[in-house]
């Protein structure tokens, strides 16, 4: 079976109707399954809050008879009210994934996959240019066939690599919970807790361009967490930058390769890519004997190669009293990822509140821990969590705070709870012998790290937040 991602749709629902601030990133995914030309086709609807499409979640499917699109339980309420507006955006026409599937090396579509196609991606209207017929056996139908047949004997069509372990028991559904009890009725400022979970992560072979790599599979767990924002909240952004070497004869090593690589690139016969190895090796040789780059550098080269092959440290240096140029700089080593710590201090001042601070403990507790399939065989993931600063804007609508810092998808790492803060043991005359504090302290650390684009796609570079 093959897969093929359609490009990005943005769709602000908040123009959609009144209360609803949603704004979601959504593509579909086309699965092509058996043979030509009698392929199936089914689609499937995936959506993101934020442009990082790894952590998108399916949320639906297209019915492969009458393009329907059918909303899963992942779905958000507002998502399933404006269903319509979805499908009509997230539509594809024939030609486009016709497109997609000559991009990806597969066969042309037949005419009798044309009209599947079609339906499946809800766009019903065929191409006519299409005039060939199944039934049709004129000599260069067949040959094109046969000659589709043959193409397709070698075709790679496994493009992605999508595997899933069946069966994962975990707890779906917690509650809404807040502490103090209060900070539901007030407009505090807040931050926010929700779990959602992930099936592994869909690998596509490919380096097309815009095409991503690596896609999460989420799904969302109901339930949340809301407490006060406590002081010392902080991020730490930074990247890896090593100082790294590369003296004469690498760089010359490395030329040599390069030329090799670019001959292989471009010529159809791999003895011109050992000609071009062979050349630069005699014109070294030929310079090395014109003596062109210096007698006491032709030694120096020497004892560095007898070094290297005889794996001594430091043999040119002991031996002449000098090293060959290193050329030491500072370069890019890649991204680094993120952590954020909190703690919270919980002090129940009645029963209500002690229930809710005796489930938000469970709710961060039992979300991080391991879960296990249906076999036991394997382990699965623990839950992930999505943290969020919230404030209210001059109308008391609840919106993401500006000037705070934005927090993508975490895993929970640790999380640790003193039930004796204060340093005595002291309890409430409860059912539940609620102790009187609690300290809970987390541990949380990104998936993802942070990229350029993701400060431009959240205001079009207008700075009107902070960003991540």
């Amino acid at each position: 079976m093959s897969t093929l991602q359609s490009g990005t749709k943005y769709l602000n629902h908040s123009l959609l109707g009144a209360n609803n601030d949603e704004k979601w990133y959504y593509y579909s995914e086309l699965s092509v399954s058996g043979t030509h030309p009698n392929r199936t086709f089914s689609l499937d609807l995936y959506a993101s809050d934020s442009s990082n499409l790894s952590v998108a979640t399916l949320i639906g499917t297209k019915d492969i008879k009458t393009g329907a699109l059918t909303l899963n339980e992942s779905a958000s309420s507002l998502q399933q009210r404006d269903k319509r507006s979805i499908q009509q955006t997230t539509k594809n026409p024939v030609t486009y994934w016709e497109g997609q599937m000559g991009s990806a090396g597969l066969p042309t579509l037949s005419a009798s996959e044309k009209t599947s196609l079609g339906i499946a991606s809800g766009n019903n209207n065929q191409s006519t240019s299409d005039t060939s017929t199944d039934t049709d056996t004129s000599g260069a139908q067949v040959g094109n066939l046969l000659g589709e047949a043959l193409e397709t004997t070698y075709q790679l069509t496994n493009s992605t690599i999508d595997v899933s372990i069946d069966g994962r028991r975990f707890r779906k559904q917690y509650g809404h919970f807040a502490y103090p009890e209060d900070l539901r009725s007030n407009k505090q400022d807040r931050i926010k807790f929700t779990q959602k979970f992930t099936e592994g992560t869909k690998i596509d072979a490919t380096i097309a361009s815009g095409q991503k790599t690596f896609q999460r599979k989420v799904k969302k767990v109901r339930g949340s967490v809301t407490l006060p924002v406590v002081s010392g909240i902080e991020d730490t952004n930074a990247v890896k930058w090593d100082g790294t070497t590369l003296n004469p004869i690498q760089a010359l090593a490395g030329a040599g390769a390069m030329g090799v690589f670019e001959q292989v690139r471009n010529s159809p016969k791999i003895g011109d890519a050992f000609s071009v190895g062979g050349r630069a090796i005699q014109d070294v040789k030929e310079q090395l004997a014109k003596g062109e780059v210096g007698s006491d550098l032709a030694s120096a080269i020497n004892v560095y190669l007898a070094q290297s092959a005889v794996g001594a440290q430091g043999l040119l240096s002991r031996t002449t009293g000098a090293i060959l140029n290193p050329n030491l700089e500072m370069l890019f080593g890649g991204p680094q990822l993120r952590s954020f710590a909190f703690a919270f201090t919980l002090s129940p001042r009645d029963a209500d509140e002690a229930d809710q601070v005796r489930k938000i403990l469970r709710f961060f507790k039992q979300g991080m821990s391991v879960k296990t399939s249906s076999s036991n065989v394997f382990l699965k993931a623990p839950n992930i969590f999505d943290i969020q600063y919230q404030t209210f804007n001059t109308e008391g609508q609840e919106i993401v705070h500006p000037s705070i810092n934005i927090i993508k998808t975490c895993a929970l790492t640790s999380c640790n709870v003193r039930y004796t803060p204060n340093g005595t043991y002291m309890t409430y005359d409860d059912p539940y012998r609620t102790m009187a504090a609690y300290q809970l302290t987390l541990a949380f650390n990104e998936l993802d790290p942070i990229y350029d684009s993701d400060y431009s796609e959240l205001d079009k570079d207008r700075d009107q937040v902070i960003g991540y």
